[in-house]
């Protein structure tokens, strides 16, 4: 069993400050790895599943959640000082950087494209840091 699956159902401390989660899941990844199992409901029709519409659920009948991928993510300092400052100045998220077919899609997710940039612009102005696309990761700090 990977360690992530033993904490299944464990009671989160309620007496260790404000960044608990964080601390738990360094903590976590310190001593064990984690796999996890990524799944997607693929749309069969936009009639029964709009993507302009983000109010309603896909039926899984329709369209049962698949498995489309693995991550295995090895015991790790998931939360150095020097990971943290990489992670806080340097990197930014954008689910735009992948394959065209696997972009986001509706207008919640166009609007999200915009706000990702803008803040990555402004994180980077301020920090004055210039933005790195790390493609190994052997390219982050340890």
């Amino acid at each position: 069993m990977s360690g992530d699956a033993a904490l299944t159902g464990q009671p989160v401390p309620t007496d260790r400050g404000d960044s608990v989660l964080r601390d738990l899941v360094a903590e976590q990844f310190r001593d064990h790895g984690a796999e996890y199992k990524l799944r997607a409901q693929l749309c069969t029709g936009t009639d029964e599943m709009p993507v302009e519409d983000a109010s309603g659920e896909w039926a899984e009948a329709k369209s049962p959640h698949q498995s489309v991928a693995r991550l295995v993510l090895p015991a790790q300092a998931a939360y150095s000082d020097a990971r943290r400052i990489y992670g806080d100045d340097v990197l930014s998220f954008s689910p735009w950087r992948g394959l065209v077919a696997h972009r986001p899609l509706g207008s919640i997710m166009r609007i999200r494209r915009t706000a990702y940039e803008q803040s990555s612009r402004f994180r980077h102005a301020m920090n004055q840091a210039a933005r790195v696309e790390p493609h190994d990761i052997s390219e982050l700090p340890d």
